[in-house]
């Protein structure tokens, strides 16, 4: 699979708006200030157009912060079970 590193590369703009559902892992801290990991989806950007004027403007997750994102991948790039 093709996990793309995050911030280093992200999901691309499709008709001026990232809305393509993306497979994401996260890192966050827990209540007990452990460490944790997940892979959950999300979507990039979702309202990109309407920030677009800003010359330096930063995506974001819909669900998750950028920082707690490490890798993405998109959901459609995922292999589908076998019938």
């Amino acid at each position: 699979m093709n996990w793309r590193k995050f911030p280093d590369e992200a999901p691309e703009k499709e008709d001026g708006i990232a809305q393509k559902l993306c497979i994401v892992r996260i890192r966050f801290l827990n209540g007990r200030e452990e460490l944790c990991e997940a892979t959950v989806y999300d979507w990039y950007d979702e309202h990109a157009e309407f920030d677009e004027w800003l010359d330096d403007y930063v995506g974001k997750w819909s669900e998750h912060d950028n920082d707690e994102i490490t890798h993405w991948i998109y959901a459609h790039e995922l292999p589908l079970p076998k019938e």
